[in-house]
C-alpha cells in the first residue's frame, strides 16, 4: 500500500506543479492531496511539500484547520469563474458535459466559499507556520 500511495503522491504533485504554468488547473489542491497520500506513506517529501515557502503555509492551514485566506479563496473562485466561461462554447455542442462541469464548479465553489478564514494577526504572525500535523493512522 505505501508503495501506490507513493505513487498517487507523485501523480498528485506532478498535476499540482502543471497547475503553476496553465491558468485554468488549480496546484494546491493537487499539492494538498499529495500531501495526504505521502504522508500517509511516511514520505519525506510531504515535508518538502509543507515547508516549501509559497505554497506550504496555505496547504498547511488548509490540512490543520480546514481553512483558506481570502486571497487564496478570490483566487480560487476566480479560476473557478474562468472555467465556467472557458466551458461556454462546449455548451451547444456537448449540453450534458458543460452542465456537468458547470455543477462541480458549483460545487466547488461553494466548498471554496464556506472555508473559515484565519484572523489576519495569526497568518502574519506566522501561526501556519507551526510544526506539521501528527501523521494520520496507517492501515
Amino acid at each position: 500500500m505505501p508503495v501506490l500511495l507513493k505513487a498517487a503522491g507523485a501523480a498528485l504533485f506532478a498535476v499540482g506543479a502543471i497547475g503553476i504554468v496553465v491558468p485554468v488547473l488549480p496546484t494546491t489542491i493537487f499539492w494538498i492531496l499529495a500531501v495526504l497520500c505521502l504522508v500517509r506513506a511516511g514520505d519525506p517529501r510531504a515535508a518538502r511539500i509543507l515547508e516549501h515557502p509559497r505554497f506550504g503555509p496555505g496547504i498547511r492551514l488548509f490540512l490543520e484547520h480546514g481553512a483558506m485566506t481570502r486571497p487564496a479563496k478570490l483566487a480560487s473562485l476566480g479560476g473557478m469563474g474562468l472555467g465556467a466561461v472557458l466551458l461556454m462554447p462546449v455548451a451547444p455542442a456537448l449540453p450534458a458535459a458543460a452542465a456537468s462541469g458547470w455543477a462541480v464548479l458549483i460545487l466547488s465553489a461553494l466548498c471554496v466559499a464556506t472555508r473559515p478564514e484565519p484572523a489576519p494577526a495569526a497568518v502574519r504572525a506566522g501561526a501556519t507556520a507551526s510544526p506539521p500535523a501528527p501523521a494520520l493512522p496507517r492501515r
